[in-house]
This record gives C-alpha cells, sequence and structure tokens, in this order.
C-alpha cells in the first residue's frame, strides 16, 4: 500500500509538471509535523507591467490585432518611466529525513532539480509610441528613450542540500546550466527628427551583450537556495515565524563568447527618411562593418554573470496556531533595476483543519499595486496551493498582467 502511493504521489507531480513549465511562490506555512519523505513540486509564472493592459499583451502571446483602441488605452497610462516583464520557474524537491549526514544533528536532505526564467526592461513613454505610433506622431521632435534598460537570462539547476526535520530550514548548493543571457543599457538615447522628416540625429551611450550561438549551455554557475524559519515574540504570550527565503542566489560565467556592443557616437543622417535609418532594410541593420564605421564597436566577450534569483523576508503562517485569521507580509528583491522592491501584505482564514483561504495587496516588482488571492487544501500526506498575485488580470482585460502559481507537497 505505500509502495502505491508513493508511485501516486509520483504520478501527480509528473502530471501538474507536464501542465506547468516553471514556478514562483505561495504563501509557505510554518510545519512542524514529523515527516518520512516528501516530494514538493512548485510551478507557474507571472508577467506583467507599470502601463501595458492585458488587451494588449495577449495580442503577443496569442497572436491577433492591435486596433488603435487598444493602444490608445495602454499609451494613456504611461508615464516618462515604465516597466514590463515576466518570471517563470518550476521546482521538484525530495526530502528523505531518515538519511542523516551527520549522525549528532536532526537533519535530513533534500534533492531538488529545477528551471528559471526572468526578463524585462525599464522604458520611457516615447519608446513605447516609436514602436506603437511610428515616427510620424514625433515628426519635427526628439524622441527620448534615454534610461532604456533590458534583461533576459534562463538557466537549470540541480541541488543536493540539508533540511532540519522539525523546523524545515534548509540549505541546498545548486549547479546551473546557464542556456541564455541577454542585456541591454542604454544611459543616453535619443532621435531627434525635422520637420519634414529629412533629417535624422541620433544620440546613444550604451551597451549590448547576446548570445553569439545556439548551444543549450551558454554557462556554468554555482548558487545556493536558503530557507530559514526564525521564531519572534509576537505580542503578550505569543509566538510569530520569520522566513528568510533564498533562490537562485549566486554567480555563473559565460563559457560560450557572447557578442558585445559598445555604442558611444552621435549619428546625423540627412536627405532620408526614418525608414531609410531603422528598418527592415536600414542601414543600421545591413552588417556589423556598418556599425564600425559609425562608430559602434564590437567584440566577443566571456563574462560572469548574476543568476536569475531574489531574496525574500518576511512574517508566513502558522500551521498549528489556534488562531484561524493570521497575517503575513514581506518583501521581496531581485538584483535588477527591472524589478522594483516588491512589499506584500495579507491575511489568512482557516476555514477547516484542511482548508484555507488567504487574499492580499502588493506594489512592484513590473508593475504597481494589484491584490492577490490563493487556496490552501492540506491533508495528512498531501496539500494542494493554488494562487495568483494579480486576481484582477486573470479575469479582466484591462488588467496589467497575470499570474498563477501551484504547489503541490506529497508525504509518505
Amino acid at each position: 500500500m505505500k509502495q502505491k502511493f508513493t508511485n501516486i504521489c509520483v504520478l501527480l507531480c509528473a502530471l501538474i509538471g507536464s501542465q506547468f513549465v516553471s514556478a514562483q511562490l505561495l504563501p509557505i506555512q510554518y510545519d512542524t509535523l514529523p515527516r518520512s519523505q516528501e516530494i514538493i513540486l512548485s510551478a507557474g509564472g507571472s508577467y506583467s507591467g507599470s502601463a501595458m493592459q492585458n488587451q494588449l499583451f495577449s495580442k503577443f502571446i496569442f497572436g491577433g490585432m492591435i486596433t488603435p483602441e487598444i493602444k490608445d488605452a495602454s499609451d494613456a497610462r504611461h508615464k516618462g518611466l515604465n516597466r514590463v516583464g515576466g518570471l517563470f520557474m518550476g521546482d521538484v524537491e525530495y526530502r528523505n529525513y531518515n538519511i542523516k549526514p551527520f549522525k549528532k544533528r536532526d537533519w535530513g536532505m533534500i534533492f531538488k532539480a529545477g528551471a528559471n526564467a526572468f526578463g524585462g526592461g525599464v522604458y520611457s513613454d516615447d519608446a513605447f509610441g516609436l514602436i506603437f505610433y511610428g515616427n510620424d506622431r514625433y515628426t519635427g521632435e526628439t524622441m527620448e528613450m534615454s534610461g532604456l534598460d533590458m534583461t533576459y537570462v534562463s538557466a537549470q539547476k540541480v541541488g543536493v542540500g540539508i533540511i532540519d526535520n522539525k523546523t524545515k530550514s534548509n540549505l541546498s548548493i545548486n549547479l546551473y546550466n546557464m542556456n541564455n543571457y541577454f542585456s541591454g543599457s542604454f544611459r543616453d538615447f535619443q532621435i531627434t527628427q525635422s520637420e519634414d522628416g529629412q533629417d535624422v540625429t541620433l544620440v546613444m551611450d550604451g551597451e549590448l551583450m547576446q548570445r553569439n550561438s545556439q548551444s543549450f549551455s551558454q554557462g556554468v554557475g554555482l548558487g545556493v537556495d536558503i530557507d530559514f524559519k526564525l521564531p519572534v515574540a509576537w505580542g503578550q504570550d505569543r509566538e510569530a515565524f520569520i522566513q528568510i527565503l533564498a533562490k537562485n542566489v549566486g554567480m555563473a560565467y559565460l563559457h560560450e563568447s557572447q557578442k558585445y556592443f559598445r555604442i558611444d557616437t552621435t549619428i546625423q543622417f540627412s536627405g532620408l527618411e526614418f525608414e531609410d535609418v531603422i528598418g527592415d532594410n536600414a542601414i543600421l541593420s545591413d552588417s556589423i562593418d556598418v556599425f564600425s564605421e559609425l562608430g559602434v564597436s564590437s567584440e566577443m566577450r566571456n563574462r560572469a554573470v548574476l543568476l536569475p534569483g531574489f531574496i525574500q523576508v518576511g512574517k508566513i503562517v502558522d500551521q498549528h496556531s489556534p488562531k484561524d485569521l493570521q497575517s503575513f507580509f514581506g518583501i521581496r528583491l531581485y538584483p535588477s533595476i527591472i524589478y522594483s522592491p516588491f512589499v506584500y501584505a495579507g491575511l489568512q482564514y482557516k476555514t477547516t483543519d484542511w482548508l484555507s483561504f488567504g487574499a492580499n495587496v502588493s506594489y512592484g516588482g513590473f508593475t504597481n499595486f494589484r491584490g492577490g488571492l490563493y487556496a490552501n487544501v492540506d491533508f495528512d500526506k498531501i496539500s494542494v496551493g493554488l494562487a495568483s498575485e494579480n486576481i484582477i488580470g486573470l479575469v479582466s482585460k484591462k488588467g496589467n498582467g497575470q499570474s498563477f502559481f501551484i504547489r503541490l507537497r506529497c508525504a509518505f
């Protein structure tokens, strides 16, 4: 019977894993119940923007015509500085509390594998206008796109670590395969057109780096996952638990040489249409040789980069608390300018011993304010959690992104 239950847990994990290629976070509960072994799968992802609406996002994801009304609705929400991005994560974790790596410590072992992707950008309202309305909108004006910053990185990992049998605090060391990396940053980026559109001036000061081959392994990295739970005094004769969580924190070295472009130039064109300068057959897209003549240097580079990791600190829910209503809150940080500090706060209500619901508000990340919901079903041997950090985005075309996560735990 025990073997059949184990097989069912593994099958459930495999089925859910086939439907969700990536993951983020659900509110994790403080759980001190003794276990023998566990399989935990977390999967999902989110994308959002500070100004772009879902009705525009959906056209890029599912296809379809972008009407003037759709463009205008998102355009009206843009400010001088805007963000857009997404993150997708997936982890499978096996915990064995019977393996004792240290005889004098009540620790078990963790074995894990996962995949992660993180990307997005910071851009100006003029950059949005140029892409979706064209240069005619800016005849006789200067398009200000300074501060443009873009990042995309994806990696896979395998890891091994230790876990405290009671508190479930744990630490793992992971080996990473970096299979894609892109970055771009422009301190200055301006395009000025004359009234008749015949004179164009470009001012650029920035750099770009991108992969030069289709090799699956662009680099290797070393990082850690840390989940530490700290008890603290919480009111009179009460105790709460603070979680210090770090995922995929570390460095990687890109052993495959990357294309690196350094741009610091002012370029003036006269007697040309805008499309002759920047377009499908434009002179700026002909070849690297043309770039060189225009003061854009290029070379091949190997470099060290940060892994797509984050750190989160916050109060978590105590699964063994007699209170039906509990609070949770915290802050999440990614080491990237495109992701602003993400703060959240919410309440969980336990309806029965096996069913609980939570709601929260948050600010930051790739967007501004949003609301989230989650539900958790927790039985003795299996628990399932579903969550969204952007519930309005799931149901409204005028929302600013979408978010969905799932967590499955099988104990045996």
